[in-house]
C-alpha cells in the first residue's frame, strides 16, 4: 500500500486492524499520523477513542489497550511511535528493554486476531529491522505502508491535491515553477503554499497563484543560480558570473556547497555533449541522465532541454578545461591549501571560454 491509497481509505474510513508506517519522506508520513488522528477525533467519542504510545511501552499494555472497546464511537486508534521492538539492536542501545517474555508473547499474539474495533498504528519514521519478529507479526496482520520519495508527476499530484484542499487556485505555469524551485521537498511545498495563501488573503478566481507571484515571493534554489552562473559563463559575461557568486555568498550560501553545485551542473554539460557526440537521439538524453545519477535520478524532460541549451553555449575542450579547474579547487579546498571563496572566484576569472572568431 503507498500513499495515495492509504490517503483514499482515511477519506472513506475503510480502515485496517493494523498498520506500520516507515519511509524515506518525513514530512508525508506525519501527515498520514495527522489525518488518522483528524479522522478519529471527529468520529463520535473523538478524544477519548484515541492513544498516543510511546515506543517504550511495554508490549502488553499496547496488546490491552488495544482490545479496548471504543466509546460511545465504532472505531479507536491507537498509535505506536518508534516502537522498540522493531528497532534495531544499535538503535535499541541504552533505552528501556521491551519486557519479559510474556508481555512481548502478548502483543505476537494480539496479531493473531486483531481487534476488529482498533487501528493499531506503528509509526517508524527512524526505519525498523526488518529481522525482528514483531515486524514479521505486523507485516502479516496488516499493510506495510513505505512512504518513498515521489516522483515528479506523483510530486506534482500531491502538490495539486494540497493547493486544492487548501482552496488556493494556481494556474499549471505558476506550479511548475514552485516545483523547479522547491525540488523534491513536500515540507518545503507546504510551507510554499502556506506562504502564497497567506499574500493573497483571500484567494479568488481572480485573486490566484499566477507565474509571476510565485517568481517574486518563492526563492530560488542554489541550483537555479548555478544554471544562471553557467549562462554567464557559456555567454562570456565573467562580470555577471562573479556578481550572482557574491550575490550568492551574502545570501550565505557556502562556498563549498556552490563549488560542488557547480561541478554537479558542469559534470550535467559534458554528460549531454557526449551524448550528443555519441549520436545517442536527443528524446533519450533525460532518461540517460537519470540513470546515471549524476543531477539525481528525477530531472524533467524540460530542465534537460534548458541543460542541453546552455551546453551548446561551450565549446567542449573549454568545457572540460572549466571542468577540471573546478576539480582541482575542490581538491585544494579540501588539502587545505586553497580559501574556498577565492579558490572558486578565481575558477570563474579562468574558466570563460575564449571568444568565437
Amino acid at each position: 500500500m503507498d500513499y495515495f491509497e492509504i490517503k483514499t481509505s482515511i477519506t472513506e474510513g475503510s480502515l485496517a486492524a493494523v498498520y506500520l508506517i516507515t519511509g524515506e519522506e518525513p514530512y508525508l508520513m506525519q501527515e498520514l499520523v495527522s489525518d488518522l488522528t483528524r479522522y478519529f477525533q471527529a468520529s463520535p467519542g473523538g478524544l477519548f477513542n484515541t492513544e498516543n504510545l510511546a515506543g517504550d511501552t511495554p508490549p502488553n499494555i499496547i496488546a490491552d489497550l488495544a482490545q479496548t472497546p471504543p466509546l460511545l464511537g465504532e472505531k479507536r486508534l491507537v498509535l505506536v511511535r518508534d516502537f522498540a521492538g522493531l528497532r534495531s539492536s544499535r538503535a535499541s542501545a541504552g533505552k528501556t528493554p521491551l519486557g519479559s517474555d510474556g508481555a512481548e508473547t502478548a502483543l505476537l499474539a494480539y496479531f493473531q486476531v486483531p481487534c476488529p474495533t482498533t487501528c493499531l498504528v506503528f509509526y517508524s519514521p527512524a526505519g525498523v529491522d526488518k529481522r525482528k519478529r514483531f515486524y514479521k507479526a505486523i507485516v502479516k496482520a496488516g499493510p506495510h505502508i513505505e512512504i518513498k520519495r515521489l516522483s515528479l508527476s506523483a510530486l506534482r499530484t500531491w502538490a495539486g491535491r494540497k493547493a486544492r484542499a487548501m482552496g488556493l487556485p494556481i494556474d499549471p505555469g505558476a506550479m511548475e515553477l514552485l516545483l523547479q524551485r522547491v525540488g523534491n521537498d513536500p515540507g518545503r511545498i507546504a510551507i510554499e503554499l502556506e506562504k502564497l495563501y497567506t499574500f493573497l488573503g483571500v484567494p479568488s478566481p481572480r485573486r490566484r497563484v499566477t507565474v509571476e507571484r510565485v517568481r517574486r515571493l518563492v526563492p530560488e534554489k542554489p541550483e537555479e543560480n548555478i544554471f544562471k552562473l553557467c549562462e554567464a559563463l557559456g555567454e562570456q559575461r565573467v562580470n555577471d558570473a562573479l556578481g550572482i557568486a557574491r550575490d550568492l555568498f551574502q545570501a550565505g550560501e557556502h562556498p563549498v556547497l556552490l563549488l560542488f553545485l557547480l561541478l554537479r551542473q558542469v559534470r550535467l554539460l559534458l554528460s549531454l555533449q557526449d551524448f550528443q557526440a555519441q549520436g545517442l537521439r536527443e528524446n533519450t538524453w533525460a532518461s540517460e541522465l537519470n540513470r546515471l545519477g549524476i543531477g539525481g535520478r528525477n530531472l524533467p524532460p524540460g530542465v534537460v532541454r534548458e541543460l542541453t541549451r546552455q551546453a551548446r553555449r561551450f565549446p567542449p575542450t573549454e568545457l572540460r578545461r572549466l571542468y577540471h579547474r573546478l576539480a582541482e579547487a575542490d581538491q585544494a579546498i579540501k588539502t587545505g591549501t586553497a580559501e574556498a571563496k577565492m579558490a572558486l572566484e578565481l575558477c570563474l576569472l579562468t574558466g570563460v571560454p575564449e571568444p568565437k572568431e
